[in-house]
């Protein structure tokens, strides 16, 4: 397969002075599997184009197996891409539609439908290869796109939000196969979704984006567990993180965070105490399930029930902290209603503090 190196992109579209893609550096391994990932406009699918050729970097470079290819033609690259649209023919079978490209590249009519067939049994549409897409399912339309590329054997696979047009149930069912798929079919994988659930769950490595700018690179639980900022922390996450003000004080000679809910401890865990200074205003994030909450007023933060809703194997509990709502997660046996005085308490070594003005970690 193939290694992958950014260097120093950047891309801008016409006159705008802010450029869709920013001074991008990203290798990229053989055989990997990684997601951009982040909200509409923050620049992945930009990445991906220039990848594949589709798009002109206007600065750096872009190498494949240390080859530089900004100046190499798309169909030259050695890259299969698999779009949102499926972006199959529609007056053609199944079978046609997978073995096109090789068609094209004049390759040997037994070979092709060597290919065509192992393709076939890989993604289970043996059955369905003398079809035309009018009569298939969009889970089975996106398993003929899959098809195609990996028919081509390439050094690349390139996915852009391939999964964004199904519904909910067949879309957690097709990241478990794609995941299956790339691990037998062993390629270099480049993935592009807006869906984190998706990001966390396929990748090996996981790239954050936001305004064109890469945010974090790393695993996808090192990234969900140790975010370097509040976008990341927040975008990562379902339900999100949950996210309250504070200043730094002491209360009894110990260094506490006062919240208008009550005091928080400062921990080891959390933050070195030689990074705060007495009123310095932080923000505080914790995701739900490293919370714990109980009824009434304890030791702890004081807040009220705001909604619960339940998720059959867990409750998401909405509790108000005067003008910030927090998330917490509990079994479903949890009852409350609304307006009721609860107490929240946070895992300390799960509970992080940012700058409230670069929104960046505190270390």
């Amino acid at each position: 397969m193939a290694n992958i190196r950014f260097d120093r992109v950047s891309k801008r579209f016409g006159n705008q002075q802010s450029a869709a893609v920013h001074d991008l550096n990203l290798e990229i391994h053989d055989k990997e599997l990684l997601t951009l990932v982040g909200p509409s406009g923050c620049g992945k699918s930009t990445t991906l184009n220039m990848l594949a050729g589709l798009e002109d970097p206007s600065e750096g470079l872009i190498s494949i197996d240390d080859r530089v290819v900004n100046d190499v033609p798309p169909g030259a690259r050695d890259i299969a891409m698999v779009f949102q649209s499926y972006a199959l023919y529609p007056h053609m079978t199944v079978r046609q539609n997978i073995g096109f490209g090789l068609e094209v590249r004049g390759v040997k009519k037994d070979e092709i439908a060597r290919r065509v067939n192992e393709a076939a049994q890989l993604l289970d549409i043996g059955p369905l290869l003398d079809r035309r897409p009018k009569e298939l399912s969009g889970g089975q339309r996106q398993r003929v796109a899959l098809g195609r590329a990996i028919t081509r054997d390439p050094k690349v696979f390139l996915l852009d939000e391939p999964l964004s047009n199904l519904d909910a149930q067949l879309r957690a069912q097709m990241r478990a196969e794609l995941r299956l798929l790339f691990r037998r079919i062993e390629g270099t994988v480049v993935y592009v979704t807006h869906d984190q659930a998706e990001a966390m769950t396929l990748s090996d490595r996981l790239v954050v984006m936001r305004h064109g700018i890469v945010q974090q690179v790393g695993t996808p639980l090192e990234v969900y567990n140790n975010p370097v900022n509040l976008f990341v922390g927040k975008f990562l996450g379902s339900p999100s993180m949950s996210v309250i003000s504070g200043t730094a004080g002491v209360r009894n000679g110990d260094a506490v965070i006062e919240t208008v809910g009550g005091a928080l401890a400062i921990t080891r865990d959390m933050v070195s105490t030689s990074a705060l200074t007495a009123d310095r205003s932080l923000t505080i994030g914790i995701r739900p399930e490293d919370i714990l909450i109980a009824p009434g007023h304890g030791d702890g933060l004081h807040a009220t029930v705001e909604v619960i809703e339940s998720m059959g194997s867990v409750n998401v509990v909405y509790a108000r902290l005067g003008a910030e709502r927090v998330a917490v997660t509990t079994p479903p046996t949890f009852t409350a209603t609304f307006d009721d005085p609860v107490t929240l308490t946070f895992d300390p070594g799960k509970t992080l503090l940012f700058d409230p003005q670069t929104e960046n970690r505190v270390a």
